[in-house]
This record gives C-alpha cells, structure tokens and sequence, in this order.
C-alpha cells in the first residue's frame, strides 16, 4: 500500500499557529480575522511611516522589506483562508494518483516526503533567524542606552508613539505576532507548492517510462488506455494546482526583485557591520522562496513535455491504425507543457535569472545616486 497520511502534514501544521485549519470553531474564527486585521494594519502602518519619512532613503530601505514580506504573506494567506477546500481536494486527488505507483515509485515519493520535510525545517529555522534578528536588534538597542530617559525600539518601524509602556508592550507583542505569523504562513505554502509539484514531476516521471516500454504489437493494450486516462489526471491536476498558486507567485516573482535590490543596497552601507548579517540571512530565505518556485516551474515544464518524447520512443508504429490516432491525441495533449504563471510573470529558472541579474542593476543605480 501507499503510505500517503503524512502527506503535507508537516506544512500544513504551521497553519494552525494562525488558525486557518478549522473552519468550524469560533474560536479559531477569531484567530484568523486577527491574523488578518494584524497584517493589514501592519501593511497600512509601514506605508504611512514611509510617506512620513519620505526624505530619509535609508529609513525608507528599511521598511520596504518587512512590507514586502508582508504583502506576500497577505496573498498567501488570502489563498489558504478563501480556497482551502480547493487545496484540501488536491491533497486528496494526489493521494488517490498515487495508486498507479509500483515498488519504485512508492520509494520514490516516501524519499520526496522526507526531503521535503528536511526542506521546512531549514526554510523555518532559516525565517525564524531572521524574524529573531529583528526582535533582539530591537531588545539590545533598548537595553544598551545609556541615558536615565530610555528610549523603546520596536522590531519594525512604526508612525505612531509607542513610548509609554504599556503602549510599546502592546506594540512589541502584536509586532512579533506578526512576524511568527508571517514566517508561518510563508513555510506552509511554499513548502506544500513544493511538494505537490515534486509529485507531479514524478507522475510525470512515471508516465515516461511506462509509455515508454509499452508494446504497441498486442491484440488489445489496456494499459495504453489506462496510462491515457492516468496522463489526463496529471494534467488536469497541474492546471488547478498552477491557477491556485498564481497570485502568490505574481506578488513573489513582482516584488522580489524590489526586496533583494533594497537589501542588496543595505549590504553595501552596512558592511562590516552586526547587520550584515541579519541582511545575509534575509536575503537568503527570499532567494530561497524564489528558487521554489522556478526550480519546480522549470522542472514541471520539462517533464511534462519528456511524455511526448516517451510516446515516440517506444514501438507505437507497430501498433494498429485506431492505436495509432489514440496515441497522436496524447502527443498532442502531451506536447503542451505545464506553464506554472501569475499574471504575466512566469516561474521558471530563466525568470530568476533575470531578477537576480535586474536586482544587481538596481543596486549599482542606487549607490550612483546615493554617492
């Protein structure tokens, strides 16, 4: 048997820091309709801080990430409150697919899960790192002052006084809360994108080689028909997996180039400083999101297109002449790749190539104008 009732359970457990896995709670309710106040107030608080210092550039490259970050947990986590039965029917459609897995193939996914549970455990620690790089920056900067007046320092930067203190003890936890949830919201979809397109590469996998050693000189091929209707599955799966994940990958692959020029940037005027290093790991965990998603963009384009080439591999001319019009339809279907897009950016390795390349440019046009 398939052992599938781990499948995604590690991602999807982060969920449950923001409340957004039990629909019929009040309690949990309340928790996501506060995740979600939080992060738009979050959102709305930076921006009026920005167009308050709108003189101070290196003020400005200090909130533009955190409210990067934050859009994009917005969109996440707009997917997973709005379409979680959607994603929930897609767990359960990929479980059931795997049924058409032998020996092999079951190995295969078991070694996927375990990879990609190695893989949360860094995106997480690696996030974490970061967040708490924020949280102690501002805790040292409060506690190291030297005059009787002690002055509070947030995390993140903020429009309003939060001097007293019970104000800054409110705003100190409601800006961590935000940044778990953030962290959270971030890991659980990214990593459950990674997963599902891990399993649809390796159906596709499957596929090529079965199509690949089928023997088109038997009276009736049933398994022809059957790997037909198991190609059509994955396709149809594909499609809904790639419309769901598009929002989160437009504002990732959008905004990403902006985030990594701005720290970047901050690289440059901070070096050789305690800083650094928190710049460093933050702009690893976003290279690290981008990489997901055009790592398994590219690799889902590829194999889906290596079906058609299996088709043609194997012996199809030595089949009948109603196996051989079957066989061109699937060729035909298979020859359109799997396109994993939002709006009009498109998740593939060349894309990220060309942000990481565009973000270098920004960066030399900012020190000119900053020199």
């Amino acid at each position: 048997m398939v052992h599938v009732d781990n499948f995604l359970s590690s991602e999807l457990w982060f969920l449950r820091y923001c409340g957004v896995l039990r629909e019929n709670s009040m309690l949990w309710n309340i928790r996501r309709f506060y995740c979600f106040l939080v992060l738009i107030s979050f959102l709305i608080l930076q921006t009026i801080y920005i167009f308050q210092n709108v003189d101070n550039f290196l003020a400005i490259c200090d909130v533009i990430p955190t409210m990067v970050v934050c859009m994009v947990a917005i969109s996440k986590f707009y997917m997973f409150v709005f379409h979680s039965s959607t994603i929930f029917a897609l767990i359960d459609s990929f479980k059931k697919l795997q049924v058409h897995s032998n020996c092999d193939g079951i190995k295969i996914f078991h070694d996927s899960s375990q990879f990609h549970a190695k893989l949360t455990k860094i995106y997480i620690t690696s996030s974490l790192i970061v967040g708490w790089f924020y949280i102690l920056n501002a805790v040292v900067a409060t506690v190291r002052q030297a005059d009787q007046n002690i002055r509070f320092v947030a995390p993140m930067a903020f429009p309003h006084s939060y001097q007293h203190p019970v104000t800054f003890f409110v705003t100190f936890l409601v800006n961590c809360d935000s940044i778990h949830m953030s962290i959270f919201i971030s890991a659980s979809v990214d990593t459950c994108f990674s997963e599902l397109a891990t399993h649809v590469a390796i159906h596709f996998n499957i596929l090529q080689h079965r199509f690949q050693a089928l023997d088109f000189s038997k009276e009736r091929n049933r398994e022809f028909k059957s790997l037909m209707h198991y190609h059509k599955d994955v396709l149809k799966l594909c499609l809904s997996m790639t419309n769901l994940f598009s929002y989160t990958v437009f504002f990732l692959l959008l905004l990403d180039s902006l985030l990594l020029c701005v720290i970047g940037y901050q690289m440059v005027v901070f070096f050789n400083t305690p800083r650094m290093l928190m710049l460093l790991s933050f702009g690893f965990v976003m290279i690290l999101q981008a990489v997901i998603y055009t790592y398994h963009g590219s690799r889902m384009y590829y194999e889906s297109l290596r079906v058609a080439d299996a088709l043609y591999q194997s012996n199809w001319y030595d089949g009948k002449v109603v196996r051989r019009k079957e066989l061109l339809f699937c060729m035909l279907r298979a020859q359109k790749p799997i396109i994993t897009r939002g709006g009009f950016i498109t998740a593939t390795l060349p894309t990220l190539k060309k942000i990481l390349s565009s973000s270098g440019s920004y960066i030399t046009m900012l020190l000119s104008f900053d020199s």
